[in-house]
């Protein structure tokens, strides 16, 4: 197994939820990270937290969605750390709406953030991944396959962010780079399970269609990133696995 030890992991969407919990796994097997978020508060929290608990971890605060923004995480990265190893891309947001009442600056919104900003962070450390080999992990969803997830764009861009991937799979994998999805289903990550299914009764009804009777857990999503990004299993590329307990073959 990979000794993460003095590897350099950034992750977006990492202020709280998944994100977190890859960046924290990451950070229990000896790697510094940077903790890329929009939320301030909690991404300076998460940062601490690393910091005291395992090794040296960073914030630096940025939206996704902007091209510039990204430019300065990869200066932020390299001032603190000197390099890069492994790009997490997880930032995300989902909007419930249908095609007949999402708004354009919604659609335009999850587009931005969802697709363009994985464009965005890639480009802005492409010269550095072409140096180092490092990996690259996509938390993309189910949903790009299923088109379930509460509306229209976030299946779209997800599907998109796969797409892009894969490309980019095939781009950089002469190169040493190892580009890899993961797409999970039911995760309970907390806020947006409870939103889409408030009651006991309707968690009961779901589990019922998961082979393995269960949610999935931020952990398990974690664990997958990890191994993923683990040189030892680098004939694994542009690949995307469902991480779903079985529901999707049931």
């Amino acid at each position: 197994m990979e000794n993460f030890k003095n590897k350099v992991v950034l992750v977006t969407g990492a202020a709280n939820g998944i994100g977190k919990g890859i960046a924290e796994k990451f950070a229990s097997a000896g790697a510094h990270t940077v903790i890329v978020d929009f939320d301030s508060t909690q991404g300076k929290a998460t940062a601490e937290q690393l910091s005291q608990k395992y090794v040296k971890s960073i914030f630096v605060q940025a939206d996704v969605s902007n091209s510039d923004a990204m430019l300065k995480v990869r200066e932020e990265t390299f001032k603190a750390f000197g390099r890069i190893d492994i790009l997490v891309l997880n930032a995300g947001v989902a909007y419930a709406n249908k095609v007949d009442n999402i708004s354009v600056e919604e659609w335009l919104k999850t587009i931005n953030i969802n697709l363009s900003g994985l464009f965005y962070t890639v480009k802005a450390f492409y010269e550095d991944f072409l140096t180092n080999k490092g990996s690259i992990v996509y938390i993309s969803s189910g949903s790009a396959l299923s088109g379930t997830g509460g509306g229209v764009s976030y299946p779209a861009s997800k599907a998109g962010g796969e797409g892009l991937m894969r490309g980019l799979a095939k781009e950089l994998g002469p190169k040493g780079v190892n580009v890899n999805i993961i797409a999970p289903r039911l995760i309970d990550s907390g806020k947006m399970m409870r939103v889409n299914y408030p009651t006991q009764a309707s968690l009961d009804a779901v589990l019922e269609k998961i082979p393995v009777r269960r949610l999935g857990t931020i952990e398990d999503v974690a664990n997958l990133t990890l191994f993923l990004a683990n040189k030892d299993n680098s004939y694994i590329q542009g690949q995307t696995i469902l991480l779903d307990g079985g529901r999707t073959i049931a």
